[in-house]
Parts: structure tokens; sequence; C-alpha cells
């Protein structure tokens, strides 16, 4: 017999017998790319505001507007320079390290502001 021709042997599944291993392998190919795409849907930023509704959408306002104004709290604004790797408005923080980080350095330079500042009027 040629490869073609060989008879593809029926399959059981949960006590139904007789069934096609291709329609078998199909039907879950197809339950895999619908479960993949609901889940990518409903985590993906951008469709999930347009998606979820309103209740989100003002979650994630609420948190953008948080994040802002801890930002501005911490942000150093006495440095007389700001060098474009200064990151001043915190555009690079991606994660909780990432504004730590950020923070720290913020209160590096106005802890040397002030002592710039202390050293000014004591020399006056």
């Amino acid at each position: 017999k040629q490869w073609y021709q060989r008879r593809v042997r029926a399959i059981t599944i949960m006590g139904f017998e007789d069934i096609d291993p291709v329609f078998a392998g199909t039907c879950l190919t197809l339950v895999v790319a619908v479960t993949s795409a609901c889940a990518m849907l409903s985590t993906y930023p951008n469709l999930a505001l347009t998606v979820k509704g309103k209740e989100f959408k003002k979650i994630y306002n609420d948190r953008g507007e948080d994040l802002q104004r801890r930002l501005n709290f911490y942000r150093c604004t006495d440095a007389s320079e700001v060098t474009r790797h200064d990151d001043f408005y915190g555009d690079n923080i991606k994660d909780l390290t990432d504004y730590r980080y950020w923070i720290r350095i913020q209160q590096i330079k106005r802890e040397n502001i002030e002592k710039l500042k202390s050293q000014e009027s004591s020399e006056s």
C-alpha cells in the first residue's frame, strides 16, 4: 500500500466512539484559538477599555491620575538645569522598581539642592 492509502484509525474520546482524529484536532485547535483570543482581548489595555465599559475606564483613568499626582509630589522642580538623561516627567517608568528608582533620584537631587542653598546662606 502507498502511504496516502493508509486508513486512519478512529479514536474514542469520553465514550464517543469512531471519532476521526482530524476532526478532534480541528475542534481542539479552534477551542485553543478562541480561548487565546478572548484572553488577549480581556487583558490588552486599549481593547479592554473599549470592551469593558465606563467602570473600567474610570478605574484606569483614576490610576493614571494617581500616578501623575505622585510624580508631581516627588518631582524636584528646584533644579537649575535639566538634562536629557534626567527623565523629569517620569516617562521611562515601566514598573515599581523604576518608580522607586525615579523617586530616589529626585530625593537625591532635592538633598543636593538643599545642601547648596545652605552653603550659600552660610557664606553670606
